[in-house]
């Protein structure tokens, strides 16, 4: 009985953890969304358009879950290891 009740708080445990990665993830996606959008209204005109669709390609392209669970773990190479992926799919856009 007792490893049964251990094993269904480690699952919930697990799940509840899921669900703060996912939410912070999406927040740190809004949260460069909007700096997209902060960065290209500073821009001239003619590039403001440019480099915001590569901006948000980034953005796009950037695993936040990921990011978050190597935040989590003090793991910095990996964090700039899913950020330098983004950019190079995005490269020429």
């Amino acid at each position: 009985m007792k490893k049964k009740l251990l094993a269904l708080s480690a699952v919930i445990g697990l799940v509840i953890a899921g669900t703060s990665y996912a939410n912070e993830a999406d927040s740190k996606k809004q949260q460069d969304l909007q700096t997209c959008e902060a960065k290209a209204k500073q821009l001239p005109e003619e590039v403001r358009e440019k480099q915001q669709k590569t901006c948000e390609c980034i953005v796009d392209n950037t695993d936040y879950e990921a990011i978050v669970e190597a935040e989590s773990n003090g793991d910095a190479a990996k964090v700039q290891e899913v950020k330098t992926k983004a950019r190079q799919a995005c490269r020429g856009s």
